[in-house]
């Protein structure tokens, strides 16, 4: 077998970046931030918007043969200081599941302690990446005068997958759902 020149190696390595680079913005594709407002409601303050989903071939087969999938949605908030590290005011975490009962031919989602069945997937991943008035922060908590960084971010869990496909999902990118941070200012 001949040895690669140092000039092939350089374009083997670039070839791989390139593809690795590609598959990385191909998954961010899939879940995208369509909005997110941060709106006060009576002593909280809520977040509205969400994801524009799509399933990646992988993930729509697993799901059709019975496979929940697991998803996670994440707010934080924070004020930043000058002098210190910035001040945490809300971290916040739910776990959104998604599957399809194939008896019934419904997909189901369940977000917290709520169920809800649907006719079709895009219904379903409609619901899916939607934040649904989601309580975040208390408003007690903030001061007119502060201005304060809130973050978003959804992936799916592939740690809540069995453990054989925790294994394909883990030497595969075909299981990364992830859309990365989406970071905003705002002022109570």
């Amino acid at each position: 077998m001949p040895a690669l020149s140092r000039r092939d190696f350089l374009k083997l390595i670039c070839v791989a970046a390139l593809a690795a680079g590609a598959e990385t913005a191909w998954t961010r594709d899939l879940m995208a931030l369509k909005q997110v407002d941060l709106v006060p409601k009576q002593d909280h303050h809520v977040l509205t918007g969400g994801y524009a989903i799509q399933l990646a071939p992988t993930l729509d087969e697993a799901l059709r043969k019975g496979i929940t999938l697991t998803f996670v949605q994440l707010f934080e908030a924070d004020r930043p200081r000058s002098y210190w590290f910035a001040e945490d005011v809300a971290v916040q975490k739910r776990s959104l599941r998604l599957s399809y009962n194939a008896l019934l031919r419904q997909y189901q989602l369940q977000r917290d302690s709520t169920h809800m069945a649907f006719e079709t997937q895009a219904e379903a991943l409609t619901a899916l990446g939607d934040f649904a008035d989601w309580p975040v922060l208390e408003s007690r908590l903030l001061s007119k005068q502060a201005l304060y960084q809130a973050r978003v971010r959804m992936f799916l869990d592939t740690s809540q997958l069995a453990k054989p496909l925790q294994m394909n999902a883990f030497a595969s990118t075909r299981w990364d759902m992830d859309s990365g941070w989406r970071e905003w200012s705002f002022k109570p």
